[in-house]
């Protein structure tokens, strides 16, 4: 029998057919007590136990047997199995054990923390030594270095252009360019070829002067870079000059060709020199404030930050991977450290938790114990009260009113069991 239901069940059972089974005994010991008292049985020189009485006793001690085979069942059962699997656990578990499973369970997470610890260092290396990013960073490295050197020669950090951005400048050549396409395209039909050789000839004086014009302001705003750039902007300045002249001239020949006076071929040839040499100003002044004062800084400024972006792009991919990296190492960090909280958390309640249950079993044991001790006492007293009973109505009908030699001595206690059983603890 399973030990929650003898505490739960059983008990309450057995006392209630003990006091209804007694109830019955008590009156059918009256009832025979007074049948046989009546007949003045036994007589008074019987020494010997009467059939009624061994009847009685061995109903009751049916009672003690039936107890005895269900309670000490749960108490061999709580012996035997619980308190002694328990007590093997608790010597085996005492306080230094404990310590050294604390000690193993530290050892382990310690081990284990390295390990991952250099399983991280190793993938965040492989992570940076990709040949592609060490290679991006070698150029980078270089790059940066020769930008420090040449900021650090020129004393600035910024370029020093005004015009920008840079496509509105290029913008406004193709403007000066275009300007000047459809003048140049009537002055070289003049010369009656054919339609694609004049376009050809008009466009390459197109290109020329904004080409020039670029040039020219690059080299004014570059002149003290270098020595031999005035001598290339005074030759740029005369050969601009030199071509406005003599497409002046040719504009010039052109509108007399179509019968303008001459008086008015003087003006207009100053006039087509003069709206040339403002394009070519135009652009030259444009160009001067589109480029940096030195071209070796404008460079490497270029060449810098082009270089910059791509490598801060491959940066970031790198330092996504890290930190992916990161939070799975901290996560991995985290789990040891909780498995081995459990496990020190566990150890050190396990203890405990043994001590509890071996109290509650001794607490079990005790409790049956003490039940099927009382009760035994309690079969024992009804036993008595019932043959008492039968002996008391016996005689009070009896008609000598003397009792038989044999209720003389002192009516015998039930064989008991659970007398001589002691607690767990004893």
């Amino acid at each position: 029998m399973e030990t929650e239901k003898f505490l739960k069940e059983y008990q309450y059972t057995l006392e209630s057919d003990l006091v209804k089974n007694h109830g019955q005994q008590l009156q059918k010991s009256k009832d025979k007590g007074e049948e046989d008292g009546k007949r003045n049985l036994p007589s008074v020189d019987d020494n010997f136990t009467t059939p009624i009485e061994q009847e009685i006793r061995s109903k009751y001690q049916a009672n003690v047997e039936a107890l005895y085979q269900n309670g000490q069942q749960v108490l061999n059962d709580l012996e035997e199995n619980s308190f002694k699997q328990v007590n093997e656990e608790l010597s085996e578990l005492n306080e230094i054990r404990i310590k050294e499973l604390l000690d193993e369970a530290e050892n382990k997470k310690s081990q284990n923390l390295e390990e991952l610890n250099i399983n991280h260092l190793d993938t965040v290396k492989d992570i940076e030594n990709t040949p592609h990013y060490q290679l991006e960073k070698k150029r980078f490295d270089k790059i940066q270095t020769r930008w420090e050197q040449v900021s650090e020669k020129h004393n600035r950090q910024e370029t020093n252009i005004q015009f920008k951005p840079y496509w509105s400048y290029i913008l406004l050549l193709f403007g000066i360019g275009i300007a000047e396409f459809p003048l140049n395209n009537q002055v070289f039909i003049s010369f009656r070829e054919t339609p694609l050789l004049t376009l050809i000839m008009a466009g390459v004086l197109v290109i020329t002067l904004p080409f020039l014009a670029h040039a020219a302001g690059k080299l004014l705003k570059q002149i003290k870079e270098r020595g031999i750039y005035t001598v290339l902007f005074i030759t740029l300045v005369l050969t601009v000059g030199s071509i406005s002249y003599f497409t002046a001239l040719l504009r010039t020949n052109y509108l007399g060709e179509l019968g303008v006076p001459a008086e008015q071929l003087l003006l207009d040839q100053w006039t087509f020199f003069t709206i040339g040499i403002i394009l070519f100003m135009v652009g030259t002044v444009a160009s001067f404030f589109a480029h940096d004062s030195s071209n070796e800084f404008h460079e490497v400024y270029k060449k810098y930050h082009r270089e910059e972006e791509q490598f801060l792009k491959l940066q970031k991919e790198v330092s996504d991977k890290r930190a992916t990296e990161k939070e799975h190492f901290d996560a991995e960090r985290k789990h040891i450290q909780k498995v081995f909280s459990n496990e020190t958390e566990e150890l050190k309640s396990r203890l405990q938790l043994l001590k509890d249950r071996k109290n509650e079993i001794t607490g079990s044991y005790t409790k049956i114990l003490a039940f099927c001790q009382g009760m035994e006492r309690k079969m024992n007293m009804y036993y008595k009260e019932a043959i008492f009973n039968y002996r008391d109505t016996n005689l009070t009908f009896r008609n000598n009113h003397k009792q038989p030699q044999a209720w003389a001595e002192l009516v015998p206690d039930l064989k008991g069991y659970f007398v001589e059983n002691k607690n767990l603890t004893e």
